[in-house]
Formats: structure tokens, C-alpha cells, sequence
């Protein structure tokens, strides 16, 4: 019989390998334990048993190999992006719905969006998720899918599809797959902060669905930033330093970085200005690049 895997990532490992120095470590900071540590990709960002489910009195990690083949999916994308240069035509249709995937799923799968998460899915039905009951009284299907939909492992099972709804939301524009305003920046030998929830929202736009104005670190040397701003390809020092600044902010827990000095002089910093880190700061970046 199979053992069945138990750490469970909600950040992926392809991600957080593109974070770690010639020799495959970070340093991790731990907010709530004000500890750091030298530790690896496979040890970090993970809950044990975050997606195993227990139908029927039987164990399963179905939900873990969803995610894991939505992952090899989105490390294309990335592959694509950080072997690319300036000079490349990299903004394409795929690389534009290859990342807007890739920011959804990591964005759902994320324990700090559980809150938000079960508030939401008790409105949903099983048909919002593509399902159709078939050779039952109409009766029966009211209470089947009322039970289906009130099992805490279903709502697990759910989650991995949330992100394909939201690439079909009404809310979602046609010029969304414009790349007017998505840039790639470049970075090479820089060794910015990630967290575990990476994704800078733009505070203004957070409600506006896939055309969410946003900052995403993608690796040490490339950043997505979807916004309409100037074209550059080198991030303002200000600039990332700003960018670190909110990583260490938004995160509920950890943050980490190739840099163990660099991260410990960011966290000091933080810890004396972080009453300015709010919404405005936020926007205010989006800001600083138009």
C-alpha cells in the first residue's frame, strides 16, 4: 500500500526554487516567532494533510495531485519567462493566461484566503462548478446537493476549480489579455523577498476580478507587474525595496529571501516603519510607475 504524501504546499516548490541561492537554500523569517532560519523549498510553505480528504472512511490526496498537475502547468509559463530577455517578445496571449492561471491558483490554494473561501462556497452550487445530477426526483437532487455541498472534503475538492471560474468571470474584460499592461522586468543576480502570499494587489482594483492591477515577484530575476505604467525593464531601486517591504507586510507568517543579510536588515526596517505600510503605501507604488 502507498504511503500518502503529507506535506502539502500552498506555495509551489518549482516557485520558491527560483528564490534560493547556488546552493538550493533561502532564509526563512517566521513573523509570529521573530526566528530565522536556513532552511529548503521542500521544507517551507507547506501545511501536513492541508489537502487530504477522507470520503467514505477512505484517505485520499486527490486534491494534493490536482494541484500538483495544475502546478506543471503554470511551471512552463515561469520556465518560459525566466529563460526569456529584454529584448524577447515574451508578452504573448499563452504567457498572459498562463500567469493569470498561475495567480489564481496560487492565489485560492493560499491559507490565508480560507476565511474568504468558506464564506463563499456555501452561496455556490454544485452546478457553478460544472456538475449535473442525472436519474433522480427533483426532490432527491435538492437533497443530494444540499449534502454534497455542506461536506467539508467536497469544499476541498471544489477549491482547485475556483481559479478557472474566475478566468471566466463576467467580471473579467475582453482587454484583459491585452498586454498594453503587462510587464515583464528583469533583474538578473538580484535576490528580491516572497512570502506566502506573494501577490501585491493593487487596493484600488483588488475588486475588479482578473484585471486586478498587481506586482508579482516570479522569481530573483524577472517580476510581473500588470498595470498601466511606463515601460521599464529595470525595476527602481526605490522601488523594490518598497516591493519588499509589502511582501514582508501581506504575508500572514513567513517571508524568505537568497540574501540572509539582506532579509534581516528589510525585517529591522519593517519593524520600525511598518505603521506606514497600509492601502496607501500599496497604491502608492502602482503610482510611483505610471
Amino acid at each position: 500500500m502507498s504511503t500518502l504524501s503529507k506535506k502539502h504546499h500552498y506555495i509551489p516548490q518549482f516557485y520558491l526554487r527560483g528564490f534560493t541561492d547556488e546552493n538550493g537554500y533561502f532564509t526563512v523569517y517566521d513573523k509570529q516567532l521573530n526566528v530565522f532560519r536556513k532552511s529548503r523549498p521542500e521544507n517551507e510553505f507547506y501545511e501536513k494533510h492541508r489537502n487530504t480528504t477522507n470520503l467514505g472512511g477512505e484517505k485520499s490526496v486527490i486534491v494534493e495531485n490536482m494541484y500538483s498537475h495544475l502546478e506543471s502547468i503554470s511551471a512552463i509559463t515561469v520556465a518560459a519567462i525566466e529563460k526569456s530577455t529584454h529584448t524577447d517578445k515574451i508578452i504573448t496571449i499563452e504567457n498572459i493566461l498562463g500567469l493569470k492561471f498561475f495567480v489564481e491558483t496560487m492565489r485560492w490554494r493560499n491559507p490565508a484566503m480560507d476565511e474568504l473561501y468558506n464564506t463563499i462556497i456555501p452561496n455556490l452550487s454544485i452546478e457553478d462548478f460544472g456538475l449535473t445530477l442525472h436519474g433522480c426526483s427533483e426532490e432527491q437532487k435538492v437533497e443530494i446537493k444540499a449534502r454534497i455541498m455542506s461536506e467539508p472534503d467536497i469544499h476541498k475538492m471544489l477549491r482547485p476549480a475556483i481559479a478557472a471560474m474566475g478566468l471566466n468571470s463576467p467580471k473579467t474584460k475582453d482587454d484583459s489579455y491585452n498586454g498594453y499592461k503587462w510587464n515583464i522586468t528583469y533583474h538578473d543576480g538580484g535576490f528580491p523577498i516572497t512570502g506566502d502570499f506573494p501577490i501585491i494587489f493593487n487596493p484600488k482594483s483588488v475588486n475588479e476580478g482578473l484585471d486586478n492591477e498587481l506586482i508579482l515577484p516570479l522569481s530573483s530575476n524577472r517580476t510581473v507587474i500588470v498595470s498601466k505604467i511606463r515601460k521599464v525593464k529595470q525595476l527602481p531601486d526605490v522601488f523594490s525595496i518598497e516591493k519588499d517591504l509589502a511582501m514582508i507586510h501581506l504575508a500572514k507568517r513567513f517571508v524568505c529571501c537568497k540574501r540572509d543579510d539582506y532579509l534581516k536588515f528589510m525585517i529591522n526596517y519593517y519593524k520600525v516603519h511598518q505603521n506606514k505600510i497600509n492601502d496607501k503605501f500599496l497604491e502608492k507604488m502602482f503610482l510611483d510607475l505610471s
